[in-house]
């Protein structure tokens, strides 16, 4: 299943934008300013940003508990927002999604919650993502990089939450593309149908920093920070992911949490 799209195009529409009733309980959660020192366990305090990048594929992710999203800043509901044109209604359960593509590993963890931050049961997450150089999985997209398209499927994944609500992903940092900030696409859905569509965030400072190093270099810094995206805007401060620098696995990488509220 592919498709071409003029991502030019959808962002002079406005992305379809579906902005949700709900608000955040307060500011972001991002690490503000660029980190001072490497880390190498998840319940560190934030480090500088690791300069190697490594296979991702080859990454271990440490098993996340409730403790690690109970200290973060925030737990509140995040504004839904517009799905954007690379989503698949093909799913693949997985918890590694790298597909051996080489980049800065990311182990994303996300504990999804309802309004009152009670972690949800009975619901899957699904992620997609572009790769370093901005392009994504099954669709002739234009990207500023390579161009994979129809029978690629790097970099998406879907995944059931535990118990407690939690739910984590062994990826990489995603690449950007013009007139957009770096971002990660997600939907959670139950009885296969979707409950909520948004888009995750990075802090402009610590991508800063990412994409002075292999394989993000070439393709330069962004065009567009997060206050200048015309779809963040619905979802920020509350959908900034929470940043730390840990080691996954044979290299240093990033940990990426948030605790998703939603309503269902």
């Amino acid at each position: 299943m592919s498709a071409s799209f003029d991502r030019r195009r959808f962002l002079l529409a406005g992305g379809a934008l579906v902005v949700g009733a709900c608000s955040s309980s307060g500011e972001g959660s991002a690490s503000g300013s660029p980190p001072s020192s490497t880390v190498t366990s998840s319940s560190a305090s934030a480090g500088a940003v690791a300069s190697t990048s490594v296979p991702a594929a080859s990454a271990s992710t440490s098993e996340l508990v409730p403790a690690d999203f109970e200290a973060l800043p925030t737990c509140g509901l995040v504004p839904t927002s517009a799905a954007g044109p690379f989503g698949l209604d093909q799913q693949f359960e997985r918890r590694d999604i790298t597909e051996g593509i080489v980049g800065h590993p990311l182990l994303l963890g996300l504990r999804v919650v309802d309004g009152a931050c009670v972690p949800l049961t009975g619901v899957a997450v699904e992620v997609w993502h572009s790769d370093p150089t901005g392009d994504y999985s099954a669709f002739a997209d234009g990207g500023t990089g390579k161009d994979d398209a129809e029978g690629s499927t790097f970099l998406r994944g879907t995944q059931p939450v535990r118990d407690d609500g939690i739910v984590s992903f062994s990826t990489l940092y995603p690449g950007w593309y013009p007139g957009r900030t770096p971002h990660i696409h997600v939907r959670v859905q139950r009885d296969g149908s979707a409950v909520y569509t948004g888009q995750l965030y990075f802090d402009d400072g610590y991508t800063a920093q990412v994409y002075r190093d292999e394989p993000y270099a070439p393709n330069g810094q962004p065009d567009t920070t997060n206050d200048a995206d015309v779809l963040a805007g619905s979802t920020l401060p509350a959908g900034l992911l929470e940043l730390r620098p840990i080691n996954i696995g044979s290299g240093p990488g990033t940990q990426a949490l948030l605790n998703l509220g939603i309503e269902v």
